[in-house]
């Protein structure tokens, strides 16, 4: 997985759902961890090109050279 300089863990695509740093997962405090897209490395992948069908993945993915990446081929 990718983390980022904080420790939150960051999982790229699905339009952010899954990651960690989008805004809506707590700690293991219980404290909300805040959304950290508008500095993530990764935010394009989240949020694909609206004229990409969804359930294709981005062009950007085939040529994506970062191995911790979940998504990574």
């Amino acid at each position: 997985m990718i983390t980022d300089p904080t420790g939150v863990t960051l999982i790229p695509g699905n339009n952010g759902r899954d990651c960690f740093g989008n805004g809506e997962h707590t700690d293991s405090n219980g404290h909300l961890i805040e959304c950290c897209c508008d500095e993530c490395s990764y935010y394009l992948c989240c949020c694909p090109d609206p004229r990409i069908e969804p359930s294709v993945w981005p062009d950007g993915c085939k040529t994506c050279a970062e191995t911790d990446c979940p998504h990574a081929r």
